[in-house]
């Protein structure tokens, strides 16, 4: 899915108002209605909604969503914020349409108004100002929205919380901001940018997009560089497992890892890998890790070093298809020489994690012209990206560096977190849209290294094998969410990866 800047956005509402043809009164309508069931299977009671409405078309969106619901014989208080003279023509549409609707209170609020009595199980509605705004929230609607945020209710966003950007690239176009905390944001047709960034969920919440049916030929012709990983996505670039295949027609993967203490790291990578479909594995592993490997894992192949609590030496790499390094590997200097001698060698597909990007950023202080095999995959969490590039101040830095380094190393960074980021070489980013918070658990980035791992091996190439990895990776997780499970193991994770390879 194509992530498009508010501007893009407007237009794609034009036109498909010209070209479906719809007028935008009509879908205006559209998009509320889906609003207002979403909203309504928020109702566990009786609760009376509270819809706070600006005057242009996101506040008309508003009183549509006020409309329906009381179409519903849900109590309905619309409060509409008189802080300008103009009202969009489709406002003032849907205002008479609201009036008509003898079961909604209509409140007009100004300056001089009392503010609204707010009880404790109401559920309030931002429909103020939406994408429309572009400068600070002052005067009423800033008045209003502190109000609003004073409260513990749950806050629903139409589109996008008002107050907040739909685009941001620095921590300035938020700080100091009134700006609606909403609890949840239902967005229209494709996520806004600024939901990606750490610093700005405390005013997104969790998010829905609504897909009203805006004429997909728009999007044809438009250019850009930021995308979201969805379901749809990879269900295209997966490739069919054919009746005559075997295990060499799906790759045979090297994973690089393990030392004393941290074995289970390259298990479970090794593990991942062959859930997620190559044919072949081997571990290259300290020597003390032969018999647990080989009975925690025997569908596996096993090569070992000959130091016994480290790697020290690296394999050949020529009889397989793709390699994992650095889970639990460690970082000591026999392995840190031998590392850096080696990658500079590799010519297959491979994943760098854990302790092998720590030895990296090692080598980019010490080495100028140290460099990563091209197309390489850099898996980091944020300390490990950090390590690497130097520390950010918040996520709009880090994200701009991960672009950077992408570009200027000729990698792929997949920046691990919630919706994680994928920086290709091309400076373009990929947010992905599975995953919760039980991946926050010790081994879940050594189970998405194996999983990426076996998707290079499998023969998709880095740019497809890192999205595809990461939305398994997180699939996986929301699949055993559903279950009712509320924490997980890293072994769940791999469990659950045939559960879902089919992407539904």
């Amino acid at each position: 899915m194509k992530l498009l800047s508010a501007d893009q956005t407007q237009k794609w509402d034009l036109y498909t108002i010209k070209n479906e043809p719809v007028s935008l009164v009509n879908l205006m309508e559209r998009a509320a209605s889906l609003c207002a069931e979403k909203i309504e299977s928020l109702l566990k009671s009786k609760r009376e909604i509270k819809i706070f409405c600006g005057t242009g078309n996101n506040g008309g969106d508003g009183l549509v969503i006020a409309r329906k619901l009381a179409e519903k014989k849900i109590k309905i208080e619309v409060f509409i914020l008189e802080y300008s003279n103009k009202k969009s023509s489709d406002f003032l549409i849907n205002e008479k349409r609201l009036k008509q609707q003898k079961k909604v209170t209509i409140f007009y609020l100004n300056e001089k108004s009392v503010l609204p009595i707010i009880g404790k199980d109401d559920i309030l509605i931002d429909a103020i100002f939406g994408t429309g705004l572009s400068k600070a929230i002052s005067g009423l609607a800033s008045k209003i929205v502190k109000h609003i945020n004073k409260f513990s209710n749950f806050i629903v966003a139409i589109d996008v919380p008002s107050g907040l950007p739909s685009e941001i690239s620095n921590i300035k176009d938020i700080q100091k901001k009134i700006i609606i905390e909403a609890d949840l944001t239902l967005t229209f047709q494709v996520p806004k940018l600024s939901f990606f960034y750490s610093e700005c969920f405390k005013y997104v919440g969790n998010f829905e997009v609504l897909d009203i049916n805006l004429h997909p030929n728009y999007l044809k012709n438009i250019s850009t560089k930021s995308f979201f990983i969805t379901n749809n996505l990879v269900k295209k670039l997966q490739k069919p497992r054919l009746k005559f295949s075997h295990k060499g027609s799906f790759g045979h993967a090297l994973l690089v890892g393990g030392s004393k203490g941290k074995l289970g790291a390259i298990i479970l990578s090794t593990k991942a890998a062959l859930r997620t479909g190559c044919g072949l594995t081997t571990a290259y592993i300290p020597n003390i890790g032969y018999t647990i490997l080989q009975k925690s894992l025997p569908e596996s192949m096993v090569i070992v070093d000959d130091e016994i609590n480290s790697i020290n030496k690296f394999p050949t790499t020529k009889n397989f298809s793709a390699i994992g390094v650095g889970m639990g590997m460690g970082t000591n200097i026999a392995t840190k020489k031998s590392f850096a001698k080696w990658l500079q060698k590799i010519k297959l597909p491979i994943i760098i994690d854990a302790d092998a990007l720590n030895i990296s950023s090692q080598l980019l202080l010490e080495n100028k012209n140290f460099k990563f095999p091209k197309n390489a995959i850099l898996t980091p969490h944020p300390k490990e990206f950090d390590r690497l590039t130097g520390k950010s101040k918040n996520s709009f830095e880090r994200l701009k560096k991960q672009k950077e380094f992408s570009q200027k190393h000729e990698v792929i960074v997949v920046l691990k977190g919630a919706h994680t980021s994928i920086a290709m070489p091309d400076g373009s980013i990929y947010f992905n849209s599975s995953g919760n918070e039980l991946l926050a658990t010790a081994g879940s980035g050594d189970v998405l290294s194996g999983i990426i791992t076996s998707f290079l091996a499998q023969g998709y190439n880095p740019n497809e094998a890192a999205i595809m990895g990461v939305y398994t990776h997180g699939l996986c997780a929301d699949a055993y969410k559903k279950q009712g499970n509320t924490t997980m193991i890293a072994s769940d994770i791999i469990e659950m990866i045939p559960k879902i390879s089919n992407f539904k």
